[in-house]
């Protein structure tokens, strides 16, 4: 499902902390309150480049999560705080969904696209135009916010314009509440925002397959916003969607900056 892709294309093993890592962020999956996977985020960013990597793996889970493992990472430039990547990629194994992604990309404009394999039933899919592949982010980027304001309502309304190398959609925020929350290890107390998040596929999908649909009508996607110690970006804390046939839940238990 494509766009747990957004939010949860980092249900990852665990990893050590990265030495030099300016966020190191530690996920659990849950599925119906279990839990299923768990990974790791890290991020390194300042005023001229960045970098996010990570890997993970799933344990099967009925209908609602499927047995695989992964890896992604992305690099880039930064431009007024905002996240400039430059090269993505993406390996993935699993039941459902296996083979790897490499994108290049120049002033958020796609240059060059490999994918292995190549998709299936094109026939049946809205066609990818050129237009469709300018202002847009990797899937990666797109879970790093760039945020001068802090947790202000502001912070959550925004589209973000998603190419993950097969498909292309779109994710709305919209402003839904302030809370106070706290990871597991305690390291991260304070304030959050919470976002409503609406999908909204452009392209590259199939729009007569169920699961498109029900997605793009879903109105239960929610995800909390951090801050990334004083940097003005936030990043996922917890993203949580109710599907038809249960609910899944991505929440950080560990958080730790540089030092």
């Amino acid at each position: 499902m494509r766009l747990l892709a957004f939010f949860f294309s980092l249900q990852l093993i665990s990893l050590a902390p990265a030495a030099g890592a300016d966020l190191y962020l530690k996920y659990k999956l849950y599925a119906l309150g279990l839990p299923v996977g768990s990974g790791v985020l890290l991020l390194n960013v300042n005023d001229e480049s960045y970098s996010l990597s990570a890997k993970g793996q799933t344990a099967a889970f009925g209908r609602l999560v499927s047995d695989g493992r992964g890896s992604a990472e992305v690099r880039g430039g930064v431009r007024d705080r905002n996240l400039q990547p430059e090269a993505y990629s993406l390996d993935i194994k699993s039941e459902d969904d296996s083979g790897s992604v490499a994108m290049t990309i120049r002033s958020r404009d796609v240059k060059k696209v490999a994918v292995d394999p190549p998709q299936d039933r094109m026939k049946e899919r809205i066609k990818v135009t050129a237009g469709h592949l300018k202002n847009v982010l990797d899937p990666l980027s797109a879970a790093i916010l760039p945020a001068p304001n802090g947790l202000k309502k502001e912070s959550c309304n925004r589209t973000l314009h998603i190419y993950d190398g097969k498909e292309r959609y779109d994710a709305h925020l919209s402003y839904k509440s302030t809370r106070t929350t706290k990871t597991a290890d305690r390291r991260f107390k304070g304030k959050v925002i919470v976002c409503r998040v609406r999908y909204e596929p452009v392209s590259g999908h199939r729009p007569k397959r169920k699961a498109i649909q029900e997605l793009a009508a879903n109105k239960s996607m929610e995800v909390w916003l951090a801050p990334v110690g004083s940097k003005p970006y936030l990043v996922p804390l917890r993203a949580a969607i109710s599907l038809p046939f249960g609910s899944l839940v991505v929440e950080a238990e560990k958080y730790k900056l540089s030092d």
